[in-house]
């Protein structure tokens, strides 16, 4: 996993999942994530960039069809591959 990750933050649900459907049509690499604690989103849904995928996301984020978004907000990658991991 990368270092740096990006997440795009999005008023609804809805819009989430508009925004990740056309991302993934114009072959951007995103999943949908939870929102991390301490930022402002307003569902509790974004849809998670990795650092060696963002030029290209926000490329197709330029183009006029593509859904509305709130915020891109770059953070240090929190993953934790030991997380609810017990023997």
């Amino acid at each position: 996993m990368t270092a740096t990750v990006y997440y795009i933050l999005v008023e609804s649900t809805t819009q989430g999942w508009a925004l990740y459907n056309a991302l993934r049509a114009a072959d951007c690499a995103c999943r949908i994530a939870p929102v991390p604690r301490g930022l402002q989103a307003c569902c509790g849904m974004a849809v998670l960039v990795e650092s060696d995928a963002i030029e290209g996301v926000r490329a197709a984020l330029a183009a006029p069809e593509m859904p509305g978004y709130v915020d891109i907000v770059q953070m240090e990658n929190q993953y934790n591959p030991k997380r609810d991991v017990y023997c």
